[in-house]
């Protein structure tokens, strides 16, 4: 029972560390940036269609998008 519940303890804690990176430019200011959540606002649009595992992938993609550089 106590392994059963540590476990579940781990489980819970490692799902809540992964976090998804989205690239995001702010229409308005034509600024790009990476963000950790999904863009829900209308001044914000998603770039590239697509989530990342890690920030420094993101921010690779982020490099190579025409209109954020």
């Amino acid at each position: 029972m106590r392994f059963a519940i540590a476990a579940a303890l781990i489980a819970a804690a490692t799902g809540q560390a992964a976090a998804d990176f989205f690239v995001v430019q702010n229409m308005q200011t034509r600024k790009c940036a990476v963000e950790e959540t999904y863009p829900v606002s209308e001044n914000s649009m998603l770039l590239l269609n697509n989530k990342f595992i890690e920030r420094s992938d993101a921010e690779a993609a982020m490099r190579e998008v025409p209109s954020c550089n």
